[in-house]
């Protein structure tokens, strides 16, 4: 089982708490990102369902990006489409039109930033775990889709060294640069956070966020067939797939990668 899946009481109707368990570091794969669409499209359908919470009881990883052995296994004519997963899933993340609210208990690189920056409201445990959009020290080009993203909640003169860099972050860095809401010090008053947040949001008449979110997240929704064709010919450059390869050939075996270009 990828995710646990806890139902719990909410003013006006139930919430979930989802927990990130697909493996030893929570990585992503085409398989587990499909799934956890899948699971947000039924919520989002559900009038009784008012909001979710995003999680992990793993101390050290909320989400550590994509999958290294499960690229490397995967067939190159495929690989595009299993890493074009993540761009899908910020789309159904960013198209959920109820409360979300994630919650980084541990490392969030490159997916796992996606994940949290897509979010509504987004917390964090101040501790040894970091956040950053890593895609670019992977040779992956960073999609349209997250910039824009990144650009509605970072400061305006920290986009360049999270874009560009892949810079990653303290707990404390994250939320002075506005990647972070809020953090605490351990789980516990992280998840008083989320409930204080989900039980408010919750009282809010549905009909008026979800046209509200829709609005809110409305020019960036327009764009995100246009965006999964441009990162599709994106990834399609030369060079980048055979960078990404050495990038995850490079972390299996703990050495730095050696890109050609």
């Amino acid at each position: 089982m990828n995710y646990q899946r806890e139902e719990i009481e909410v003013p006006n109707g139930k919430g979930e708490i989802i927990r990130f368990q697909m493996n030893e570091q929570n990585s992503l794969t085409g398989a587990n990102m499909k799934e956890l669409g899948e699971i947000l499209n039924e919520i989002k359908a559900d009038p009784k369902k008012r909001g979710v919470i995003f999680s992990s009881d793993n101390p050290k990883f909320f989400c550590n990006g994509l999958d290294a052995e499960n690229l490397l296994s995967t067939p190159r004519e495929r690989l595009i489409s299993e890493v074009g997963g993540i761009v899908l899933l910020f789309g159904e993340i960013v198209k959920f039109d109820k409360p979300l609210i994630t919650e980084v208990t541990g490392y969030s690189m490159g997916g796992g930033a996606v994940i949290t920056v897509a979010s509504d409201f987004k917390y964090m445990v101040d501790g040894k775990g970091r956040i950053g959009f890593t895609e670019v020290n992977v040779g992956l080009p960073l999609p349209g889709s997250f910039i824009d993203r990144v650009r509605m909640c970072v400061e305006p003169r920290y986009w360049s060294e999270v874009c560009l860099e892949g810079k990653v972050y303290k707990a404390g860095e994250a939320k002075n640069i506005g990647l972070i809401d809020e953090i605490a010090p351990t789980l516990e008053e992280i998840r008083k956070l989320s409930l204080k947040k989900l039980e408010s949001l919750a009282k809010i008449p549905m009909s008026a966020y979800r046209a509200t979110k829709n609005t809110l997240n409305g020019s960036l929704i327009a764009k995100l067939e246009e965006y999964q064709k441009e990162t599709t010919r994106s990834f399609e450059q030369p060079g980048v797939v055979d960078n990404l390869l050495e990038a995850m050939t490079a972390l299996k075996e703990k050495r730095r990668p050696n890109f050609k270009n």
